[in-house]
């Protein structure tokens, strides 16, 4: 079974990928085409080692310009070397073997500096600053005495078209101040975005709550009709009741002409206990000393016809009456 490269996925080499990505992130920051650098990093004053006791100290604080101190022309052996575009994610090994190849001190008390000035036509010009080691450290503790002062400062030295730091001997203030500024720029955008999304949204959250609203008071107002809609009913049944009852006594006879008609006819000395009238048939019973002579009365007072008893007189011998029970039929109907 041959060996796989822990670093590769599907044949692709994910070190060098890891690389061009770091690459990217590189020049987006650092590398001057972006212009974030220029916004963004604080501004550097360049002092010349030679000419800073005569120079005046900056004033120190977060506002304050960052300090350079660039080394003598004549301390440093300055190269460029040209390399293709391509090439530029191996530019720290490219630069560190033109570096032990064309230094004149050891590896140990060389120090040196890098810094692409163009890039052109698919090359790559990256200009080197070489000094020595012991240079760089006279011209720290020279420059820390000059100063009087703790104040960050780094090494550069000038190379053929720009001021090169030292990469052991940068100032680390730069880099945080330009982070710190990165990181607060970074902020303030998110919460710009936020503020926008926010903005985008009110519109949607003031649709979005107003048809909650609408659809609450829709439910209210649904819940509110349908009482209303079954007191309608009520309502409406309640008058077809009401309607049905009118028709029903409408269509009953009236008993009180007939009361008056058959009490006109009947004798002091008559009980009635039981009247009915059906259509035009009245039936009427109760007690009378003479059953037969009260029949006859009804018979001929012209008020009723066909009065007849369905039933023999018989004698009630509590109150010594004749108890009856007759029926006739009323002349001209019972709505009369």
């Amino acid at each position: 079974m041959s060996d796989v490269n822990q670093f590769s996925l599907f044949g692709l080499d994910l070190s060098e990928l890891h690389k061009r990505v770091r690459l990217g992130v590189q020049q987006l920051i650092w590398g001057d085409e972006a212009g974030v650098k220029d916004w963004l990093c604080p501004k550097v004053d360049y002092y010349q080692l030679e000419n800073l006791q005569k120079t005046a100290v900056p004033e120190e604080g977060e506002d304050a310009h960052l300090i350079e101190v660039v080394l003598p022309e004549s301390q440093v052996l300055a190269m460029s070397m040209t390399l293709p575009a391509s090439a530029e994610i191996f530019l720290d090994e490219a630069v560190a073997a033109q570096v032990q190849s064309h230094s004149p001190f050891s590896l140990d008390e060389t120090c040196w500096g890098s810094k692409v000035v163009a890039r052109v036509n698919g090359s790559l010009t990256v200009e080197i600053v070489l000094v020595s080691r012991t240079t760089a450290n006279e011209a720290l503790l020279s420059a820390t005495e000059a100063l009087g002062r703790v104040v960050p400062f780094g090494i550069s030295a000038k190379g053929p078209s720009a001021h090169i730091p030292l990469l052991e001997y940068r100032n680390a203030a730069i880099r945080e101040r330009y982070f710190n500024n990165l990181r607060l720029f970074g902020l303030r955008t998110l919460g710009g975005v936020c503020g926008i999304i926010f903005l985008a949204l009110i519109p949607v959250i003031w649709t979005t709550q107003t048809a909650q609203q609408h659809e609450k008071l829709l439910e209210e107002t649904e819940q509110r009709s349908r009482g209303v809609v079954r007191l309608r009913s009520s309502l409406v049944e309640a008058q077809e009741q009401f309607a049905e009852a009118q028709q029903f006594f409408a269509a009953q006879p009236d008993y009180r002409p007939w009361l008056h008609r058959l009490a006109s006819v009947t004798a002091d000395s008559v009980y009635l206990n039981r009247l009915s009238l059906k259509n035009a048939t009245l039936t009427v019973s109760g007690l009378a000393m003479n059953a037969a002579d009260y029949q006859a009365n009804l018979a001929e007072s012209g008020l009723f016809s066909e009065v007849n008893a369905p039933a023999a007189f018989t004698l009630d011998n509590r109150s010594g009456r004749e108890r009856f029970t007759l029926t006739m039929e009323i002349q001209g109907g019972a709505r009369d």
